[in-house]
Parts: C-alpha cells; sequence; structure tokens
C-alpha cells in the first residue's frame, strides 16, 4: 500500500512538472512571436533604432529564460532561437532589411515549430 501511494505521488509530481515547463514554453513561444511581430512592423515603417532596441530585448528575454527552457527542449531548437535573434540584431544594426525580415520569418517558424512539438499528440508521442 505504501508503494502505491508513493507512486501515485510520483506520478503526480511529474505530470505538474511537465504541465509547468509545458505551458512555460509555449508562453515564450507566444512572447517571442508577438515581439517579432512588432519589430517587423518597426522595420516596415523604417524604424529601425526602435527595431534594434526592441530586438535587444527579444534576445535579453530569450536568454532569460533560458534555465526553464534548456531543462525541457533540445538544445539544438533552443540555440536556434538566439542565434536568429542575435542575428536579427545584427542585421537591424547595419540596416539590412531584407535579412532582417529572412530572420524575423525564421524565429517565426522556430517558435511555430517548437509548439508543434510540444503539443501532446500521438506523432510526438510515437
Amino acid at each position: 500500500m505504501k508503494n502505491a501511494i508513493l507512486s501515485i505521488l510520483l506520478f503526480l509530481l511529474t505530470m505538474t512538472c511537465v504541465y509547468f515547463l509545458n505551458n512555460s514554453i509555449l508562453n515564450l513561444c507566444d512572447d517571442i512571436k508577438t515581439q517579432a511581430e512588432n519589430i517587423e512592423l518597426k522595420i516596415t515603417d523604417g524604424e529601425l533604432e526602435e527595431a534594434y532596441s526592441e530586438s535587444l530585448e527579444l534576445l535579453n528575454s530569450i536568454e532569460k529564460k533560458n534555465f526553464v527552457t534548456s531543462i525541457y527542449l533540445s538544445h539544438q531548437e533552443f540555440d536556434n532561437l538566439i542565434n536568429e535573434s542575435v542575428k536579427l540584431s545584427t542585421y537591424i544594426l547595419h540596416g539590412d532589411k531584407t535579412e532582417a525580415h529572412t530572420s524575423l520569418h525564421l524565429l517565426k517558424f522556430n517558435t511555430d515549430h517548437i509548439k508543434k512539438l510540444q503539443m501532446p499528440t500521438l506523432e510526438n508521442i510515437l
């Protein structure tokens, strides 16, 4: 009986941690996508200085949430987000709008891909 209670408690603890980490990653992806859309609007309007400051904020927000995300997510996926955000800030700094838009779309694609991987589907489980 003691082992059954312990097993149930461990299962509940594991499910709670998975739920928390999964929601944390989904919120991070939503935040990245929202910030990327704001940066895209600023680049389109020609406000490169504001876009650059927002791209640095985006990079900082990704790096702040590094601990929780690195526990639960593949490092390759997370490194792609950081690399693209660094490229984005560099492209904006040098005034290369085309490459900046490319980086923004890659950021959005990577966040959509991460969200797709985090959804509990039969394809992801198997």
